[in-house]
């Protein structure tokens, strides 16, 4: 690099911040729009997984600033406040992070951060170490460094870029640079840029810095004035939208149980008998086979008598025929948990108790799901 440049770069920056310092008012308050609610739900989630800051230090940014935002000041000092306000909006995140300034009248490039866990008080401490602004513009050469730090990293990246955009040395041209950045991550590396600026030229080379990559996006200081503008464009480089939680497949419907009833009207007992039949036998192997075919089905074996004798004798009476039908089934294989045996006595007859015959039929079992 020519001597007499940086030379003369050291001596034009440190005349203009003396210059600035002198007659330069106070920053504008910055009050951050929190972003922390839209983490902490679970809504938003960190965009990047890395991030790097290049922040342009040479002596071009000890000229006051012509734009809206904090006029009157340097450049330099307004980009800074800028990189401040960024700062102070971010939430929380998991990310790795570094910050980059070229200029600075020292080395071509300086790390002052990173590449490490991102935290607030880390990112703003090493800020302030960002102390004057001196020497020349090697632009491209901070944003090789930025690929540098870069190189190990896994998952996407933001590089977020602000300067002035006037570039005065070729050793590595910021274009080329750039283009180089998007060779070496492709889809991975969205650039940003924040113009903090004077001239068509140097908002030119800043926009045309983040179309490079086109996940990125060019801006300015004016642009990023409010609070509301800041966190916009917060969101925008370092959060998304989380991934839809998968839906819960609702609980399959219960499968429809077959409505069975069962009228044993064959199954009958003689008179004061809890005997089971043989006739009854027969055709309680029909009610056996559709059981064991249909194992969810759970059963009230219901004992009757006629209105012939006294009430307590019948209720008793009606329980033995239905304990008889319920060991019978049992014996021919139908799970006895899946069997409640209950009599009903005289209660319930089924054809009135006015002739031997219908009295006959009411000395019966039915067979009555409980599901």
């Amino acid at each position: 690099m020519n001597k007499t440049l940086v030379k003369g770069g050291l001596i034009v920056g440190l005349v203009l911040l003396m210059a600035s310092c002198a007659t330069a008012p106070p920053m504008a308050p910055f009050s951050p729009q929190s972003l922390d609610g839209k983490v902490s739900s679970g809504d938003y989630v960190a965009k990047p997984e890395n991030f790097v800051v290049v922040f342009d230090g040479s002596s071009s940014m000890a000229e006051p600033y012509k734009g809206s935002l904090n006029t009157g000041n340097s450049k330099f000092a307004v980009a800074k406040d800028l990189v401040d306000r960024m700062n102070k909006t971010m939430p929380a995140l998991p990310i790795q992070g570094g910050m980059t300034a070229f200029g600075l009248g020292k080395a071509p490039v300086t790390t002052v951060y990173g590449m490490t866990d991102y935290t607030q008080d880390g990112l703003a401490e090493s800020l302030g170490r960002v102390s004057s602004p001196a020497g020349t513009t090697p632009m491209g050469l901070g944003l090789t460094e930025a690929g540098t730090l870069l190189k190990d990293a896994s998952g996407d990246i933001a590089i977020i870029v602000f300067g002035d955009g006037e570039e005065n040395t070729t050793t590595t041209a910021a274009l080329d640079a750039a283009n180089a950045l998007k060779e070496q991550f492709g889809d991975r590396a969205c650039l940003y840029t924040v113009f903090v600026g004077n001239t068509d030229k140097g908002r030119k080379l800043m926009s045309d810095i983040a179309a490079t990559s086109a996940c990125g996006m060019a801006t300015s200081a004016d642009e990023l004035a409010s609070a509301d503008a800041m966190a916009a464009f917060v969101e925008k480089v370092f959060l998304e939208k989380a991934p839809a939680k998968p839906v819960a497949k609702p609980a399959p419907l219960p499968v429809p149980q077959p409505k069975i009833s069962w009228i044993l009207s064959g199954v009958n007992f003689d008179l004061n008998k809890a005997v089971v039949r043989q006739d009854a036998k027969d055709i309680l192997q029909n009610d056996i086979k559709i059981l064991k075919e249909n194992p969810q089905i759970r059963v009230e074996v219901q004992g009757h008598t006629c209105d012939l004798g006294d009430a307590a004798y019948n209720r008793s009476l009606s329980d033995k025929r239905a304990n008889a039908i319920k060991d019978y089934l049992v014996s021919q294989g139908v799970a006895a948990d899946r069997l409640t045996a209950r009599g009903y006595g005289e209660d319930r007859p089924r054809f009135p108790n006015d002739s031997e015959t219908n009295r006959a039929k009411n000395r019966r079992v039915e067979l009555v799901p409980m599901n």
